[in-house]
């Protein structure tokens, strides 16, 4: 399972997510500059693009993104969608994307939220795997710039769908309006006891004393599935707080509203002997490029700034995650 998060302060916004999965992927960090052609199964190939970082799994010369964002801006990820999500076969009226190829034609092609939600209205995510070895994942899409946040969702009974996002994050199942009005219950919940010493309990709370911080969140779901997970990131993000406006500051605070929901090794068994974690967390800033990561086995937080490369090139430009963990000895001798 997954969490995706868009999340701004003052003029800097950034964009990422967590990767939960029991399956350790061999991602990388890729770069795929403006003149790698995308080519597609069932439309012509973009030949030159805008430029997209992202974790990927590149096969053939083939960027398989996990999420991305490019150089204008705009940022994209897939997360599973396994029982709601169906994908068409091929029609003739539309403009038929499968669903691996939906990051780099969107990312590609267009330059914000307004742009992409344009050309959903011709797309057809048609049910074409990338090989036998990889089939369709089922999945949705959570895509943001600095001005909004979209979800995409395409089901058997409603066909393709986009909605407006205000609250900037997206998990898994249920469908994405499921969610929303979900959010409504937890209303009540609060970063603060109300006045300090009252409570939402009673006008008049007889004896009340306030046994520590922080009871105004109790009854905020902790669990681990993709429903206790959204409230949670919801809660987290719109109550996230610093003073600084500093890039190391913001992308730490983005980290920490991520981790509110990251998943421990042991916590949820998916099949005996098999456990999700948060495989990486990543975070880009959509203004400088700068993409940001961590994984399970290394928490610190390592950079790949894309304009630090050529992005004029033919070729994609591929970093392995740095998986490694180094802590320094403050005394060491």
């Amino acid at each position: 399972m997954c969490t995706g998060l868009s999340y701004s302060n003052g003029n800097s916004h950034y964009f990422g997510r967590n990767l939960d999965l029991e399956i350790d992927y061999p991602v990388d960090v890729v770069i795929t500059p403006h003149n790698v052609p995308f080519k597609f199964r069932h439309t012509d190939a973009m030949e030159s693009h805008n430029a997209i970082i992202g974790m990927a799994m590149p096969i053939d010369n083939y960027p398989l993104y996990f999420e991305g964002i490019n150089d204008k801006g705009l940022g994209m990820a897939g997360l599973a969608f396994w029982t709601s999500c169906h994908y068409f076969p091929v029609m003739e009226d539309k403009l038929n994307i499968a669903s691996f190829e939906l990051i780099p034609y969107i990312l590609g092609k267009c330059s914000s939220v307004d742009e992409a939600e344009e050309e959903f209205k011709k797309i057809n995510i048609c049910n074409t795997g990338f090989s036998e070895k990889f089939p369709p994942s089922p999945l949705h899409w959570i895509i943001s710039d600095a001005k909004r946040t979209i979800v995409v969702e395409q089901t058997k009974e409603r066909g393709l769908k986009v909605y407006d996002n205000p609250y900037n994050v997206l998990t898994n199942e249920p469908e994405f309006p499921f969610h929303k009005k979900n959010l409504l219950y937890y209303c009540n919940v609060s970063n603060a006891i109300r006045g300090f010493d009252s409570t939402r309990f009673s006008p008049n709370f007889p004896d009340f004393v306030k046994l520590g911080a922080g009871m105004g969140s109790a009854g905020l779901p902790g669990g681990l599935d993709s429903i206790s997970r959204f409230v949670r990131v919801a809660f987290t993000r719109l109550n996230s707080n610093i003073e600084k406006n500093t890039e190391e500051a913001n992308i730490q605070e983005f980290f920490h509203i991520l981790y509110s929901v990251y998943q421990t090794s042991g916590c949820d068994q998916v099949k005996k002997g098999e456990y999700e974690v948060t495989l990486y967390t990543c975070g880009a800033n959509l203004e400088t490029g700068c993409f940001y990561y961590t994984t399970y086995w290394n928490q610190n937080i390592t950079a790949v700034d894309m304009h630090n490369e050529d992005l004029e090139g033919d070729k994609l430009i591929v970093y392995p995650v740095v998986r490694d963990l180094n802590i320094p000895v403050q005394n060491a001798k």
